[in-house]
């Protein structure tokens, strides 16, 4: 097949940051009882990813010998291989195993949204007292019901494959990561820095979105640098300098969120 650029190779290792920043990772996170509670599954977590990828990875790899290149593009071994391997029934049975992978992601990141969305946004600001319980659960549930049939408009007008949709994906989720880093180990970031990282990450996927629609492997200008690797760089300089540059946070806030330490931005 054709060469993989190194950078493209090198800065693809940034699309698995995108793990630490997804918001129904964090909920099942949040809903521990202690730290204690869920630090095996953290320690764990990469190895259970190595058992089911493997696999996976080397299948598609050994499979791409039995297949033209000139006539089956690569993402397309494995659903060849289910094709002409698997009998009608075992067909079935690994389709559905397929969709409850999918399902148990999809439920997951769509109830997160609503949540965040109810929480954060509706009760956030002053309609906590304004609606009962059950029209904000109503709510949240338009919310998720447009989300999800904003994502089905388009996939149907997209003609990228899932895997490049997924890449572009979890480009912005692991962007956003040097935002959760330094609220949990820098005491001097602040809420501008945060927002400043943000929206620069927001700017930079929709740029960088545009500039790759007509070119699904578009690279940084041409260098074979990923996009990811810019977003991040930039998410992580713009908390730091905005952060320097604004007031840092008060004793009070820090002694909240850091107890056993002072005030001082170390």
């Amino acid at each position: 097949g054709d060469k993989i650029n190194p950078w493209k190779m090198l800065t693809y290792t940034f699309i698995p940051l995108s793990v630490g920043m997804f918001p129904h990772i964090f909920m099942h996170w949040l809903s521990a009882k202690s730290a204690r509670t869920f630090r095996y599954p953290v320690m764990f977590y990469p190895l259970c990813i190595a058992i089911v990828w493997v696999p996976s990875v080397l299948l598609g790899v050994l499979g791409r010998i039995d297949f033209d290149p000139a006539t089956t593009p690569g993402n397309a071994v494995l659903v060849e291989m289910v094709a002409r391997h698997a009998p009608g029934v075992l067909g079935g049975f690994l389709a559905a195993g397929v969709f409850a992978a999918i399902m148990s992601s999809l439920d997951s990141q769509t109830l997160a949204l609503g949540t965040m969305f109810t929480q954060d946004i509706v009760r956030h600001y002053g309609f906590r007292d304004q609606l009962s319980e059950r029209q904000q659960v109503l709510i949240g549930r338009l919310f998720v019901l447009g989300i999800l049939l904003v994502t089905f408009i388009l996939a149907q007008v997209s003609a990228r494959s899932i895997f490049k949709l997924a890449v572009w994906s979890f480009s912005g989720f692991s962007a956003l990561l040097p935002v959760a880093v330094a609220a949990l180990f820098w005491k001097r970031s602040t809420a501008a820095g945060a927002m400043a990282a943000v929206l620069s990450v927001a700017l930079l996927w929709i740029y960088f979105f545009v500039q790759g629609w007509e070119n699904p492997g578009y690279t940084v200008g041409g260098t074979g640098v990923m996009p990811v690797a810019v977003m991040f760089a930039v998410s992580a300089l713009m908390i730091v300098l905005v952060s320097l540059l604004t007031a840092p946070p008060s004793a009070a806030t820090i002694g909240k969120f850091f107890p056993e330490s002072s005030a001082d931005g170390r």
